[in-house]
Formats: structure tokens, sequence, C-alpha cells
């Protein structure tokens, strides 16, 4: 009988930096769409896992990506968000870097001799773009992300998803562990008892979850008669959730804020982007988050009782969580 990872693993500060060095800082992760990069200066900052990054777009019109820290006193290059950038300038004390991350100029430092640029060049990082997402890995001897990514563009390939327009972003923070809420999606078993809508429209009994390869778990189910539900619904580990339907997408990525807290966030594309169109996604999928932040809050706070300490895992519900664990487990040498 397989058993759940132990409550301490929810919980633990020292843990979750585990997560962050062996399996954050290693992993494949989509960061945002292309959409939001779509010509020179464009950029996107945001926190992954404690890591404040930045990805532009250069003048030859790539996308690159860095560390959003200043190599003299951790300043950000850019603020958080998303907008236009028309140089690499710290907004602390304005030094200013070359677009391939090389120092340029060190504003009114004082120095007789100049700084070395090699010694205080912004950090890079790896960017590659699959599909309408860009992803980013801070492991310089990583894989290629197509070859991370196996035979997943393969297993979605009947959807067009490059006929979908990016349409809106949600998001929300919750009080739990980032595994937590992985563990959540990750099963079908708790449907039929917190999400009435999904219960209409699915016919549970044929709810199955399958691993059809290391890096991904797809969940299939039938759809009841005259719903408009059936599509795919695969997971990628470490986070990244993709809902997708033959006239629109959901994609939903799971990230760490801390030990203690998790940002949720919902990337909407469709072929239709009116904004009832857009509303009735994003009604339709509050509805579902806000089911599972309940659940999920409830369940962190009763990890940190020291009441619960780990129970047996459903050889028929709940093989996503073995794969799953069994990873975490695998990375940070449990």
């Amino acid at each position: 009988m397989k058993i759940a990872l132990r409550a301490e693993n929810y919980r633990d500060p020292f843990g979750y930096e585990q997560e962050r060095r062996n399996v954050w800082s290693r992993e494949w992760v989509m960061f945002c769409t292309t959409a939001e990069l779509s010509k020179p200066g464009d950029y996107y900052a945001a926190d992954l896992a404690g890591w404040n990054l930045l990805l532009t777009v250069n003048p030859q019109g790539e996308i690159i990506g860095f560390h959003n820290v200043c190599p003299h006193r951790a300043g950000v290059i850019a603020w958080p968000g998303n907008g236009t950038l028309g140089n690499l300038v710290c907004r602390y004390h304005g030094w200013a870097f070359a677009w391939d991350g090389s120092l340029k100029s060190a504003r009114d430092f004082g120095n007789e001799e100049p700084l070395c640029a090699e010694d205080f060049e912004l950090k890079k990082i790896s960017v590659q773009a699959w599909g309408p997402f860009v992803f980013v890995c801070l492991d310089p001897n990583a894989a290629p992300l197509l070859e991370s990514l196996g035979g997943l563009p393969e297993r979605i390939s009947q959807y067009p998803i490059e006929t979908f327009t990016y349409a809106q972003r949600v998001q929300r923070e919750i009080s739990c562990n980032w595994k937590t809420y992985v563990d959540n999606y990750l099963e079908g078993y708790h449907v039929p008892l917190l999400h009435p809508s999904l219960t209409k429209a699915l016919d549970m009994s044929t709810y199955q979850v399958s691993i059809p390869e290391p890096s991904f778990c797809l969940h299939t189910c039938d759809t009841t008669q005259g719903s408009a539900s059936g599509g795919a619904w695969l997971f990628r580990y470490p986070n990244l959730a993709l809902n997708i339907y033959a006239d629109g997408m959901n994609v939903e990525r799971i990230i760490p804020l801390g030990y203690d807290r998790t940002m949720i966030i919902y990337d909407y594309f469709s072929v239709d982007t009116s904004a009832e169109s857009i509303a009735r996604m994003v009604d339709l999928s509050n509805v579902v988050l806000d089911e599972d932040q309940l659940i999920c809050e409830a369940v962190q706070r009763n990890l940190n009782s020291g009441v619960y300490e780990a129970g047996p895992l459903s050889p028929r519900h709940e093989i996503g969580l073995m794969w799953f664990q069994r990873k975490i487990a695998e990375a940070i040498s449990l």
C-alpha cells in the first residue's frame, strides 16, 4: 500500500528550501505567454519560487531572460508586471546594461578605474517557447524544452491551440503549501463531494488518471449527455495544468510564494474573445477554484495541526498523487 507524503513535508520551511533548489531551479516552468512578449522592448517580470525573474524582447526580436537583480546592490531592472523597456537600467541606482546583460555604465560611480564589465553582468536564465507558452529554466545544464516536454505536444495535437487568442489572466493567493493544491488537482476522488457543477457535466464513474510519460499525467472522463465539457486535462510536473477544449483553453499554474502560501494563475485563451465569452470561462473556473480553495486551506490547517501524519493512497483514484509525490520524494531525497 502506497502512503502519502508526511504532513511535515507540507509545513516545513527547510523542506521548501530543498524544493527550491532541487525542483524549481531545475525544471522548465511556464512563466508567461508569447502574447506578452511579441515585439522589441516588451517585458514581463515576476517571482518564481523566490527568484525575481525578467524576460524581455531584445531589438532583434528574441526573448531573453535574466535574474531581475542588479549586481551592484540587488536593485531591480524592471518592476513586477509587464510593459515596455527602452533599455536595461537598474531602478535603484541607474546602472545600465546591454541587451546581452553586460555592464555598460555605472552611473556617477566615482571610481578612477572603470569596473570590469564581465564581473558585474546580469545573470542570464534559459528561455524557450512552445506554442503560446514561454518557459524558463534556471539550470544551465537542463535539456532543451521540447526534449523535456516529451510526448506532451503530440498528446494535445488534435486541439487547434494555435487558433486560440490570449484573452485574460486571473490570479489568486491561497493559504496552503503548493503541493497541497497540486495533490488536489491530481485526483477526481473528491469531485462528487465538492464540485456539483463538474459532477453534473461528467460521468464520474469513468474518471481516470494515467501517467503516459514520466513528465506528465492525463485526466480522462466521459461527459454526460448534452454536456459541452469534453476536452483534454493534463498536468505537467511540477506545476502546469492544461485544460483544453475545442474552442479554448484554461492554463493553470501553481506557484509557491513560500512554504505556506501559493499563487494560482489562470491564463485564458479562446477562439471567441468577446467579453461575454471570456466572462463565462472565468466564472466557471472561479466556481471550481472557490471550492478547491475552501478544501485545500482546510486540509492545510489540518496538516499544520500535528494530528495527521500520513494516510494511504487509493490505487484506483490517486495514481496521479503517487506519481507526483514520488517525483518530489526523489527530487529532495526523502
